[in-house]
C-alpha cells in the first residue's frame, strides 16, 4: 500500500480526546435525529402529506427512519468494519507500535534463549559421547 505523506504521531492525547469525542457523539446524534424527524414530520411532511397519506402517523415515520438505521448499522457491522479494523491493525503496525515493540524484544530473548540451549544441548552430547 502507497503511502501519501508523512505521518506524524502526536502522542496519545490527540486520539485519546478524538476517540472519546466520537463516542459521546454517538449519544448527541441520537437525541439530534429524534428532534430534527419530529420537526420535520410536523412542519413539513405531515402538513404536504395529510390529504394524500393521512394514516401516515410520526411514530410510523419515526419507526421506518430506525428501520433504515438499523439496516445501515448492519452492512456497517458486516462490511465497512471488517475493513477498518484491517486497515487500523496495518496503521498500528506500520507506526511502530508498543506492542510490536514488546513482541520484537521477546523474539531477541527466545533467540538469545533458544542459541543458549543448543549449546547445552552440544556440549552435553560431547561430553556423553567422550
Amino acid at each position: 500500500m502507497k503511502q501519501l505523506g508523512k505521518q506524524y504521531n502526536l502522542g496519545p492525547w490527540l486520539g485519546g480526546f478524538k476517540d472519546l469525542a466520537s463516542r459521546t457523539m454517538v449519544y448527541v446524534s441520537a437525541i439530534s435525529f429524534t428532534q430534527i424527524t419530529a420537526t420535520f414530520y410536523y412542519t413539513t411532511l405531515f402538513p404536504n402529506l395529510k390529504e394524500t397519506v393521512p394514516w401516515l402517523t410520526f411514530w410510523m415515520f419515526f419507526g421506518t427512519l430506525v428501520l433504515m438505521v438499523l439496516v445501515i448499522m448492519l452492512i456497517e457491522y458486516k462490511f465497512i468494519l471488517p475493513s477498518s479494523y484491517t486497515f487500523l491493525n496495518e496503521q498500528e503496525y506500520k507506526h511502530e507500535n508498543l506492542i510490536r515493540k514488546d513482541i520484537r524484544l521477546l523474539q531477541e530473548e527466545m533467540k538469545t534463549e533458544i542459541q543458549k540451549l543448543r549449546e547445552e544441548i552440544n556440549a552435553s552430547r560431547n561430553n556423553s559421547s567422550s
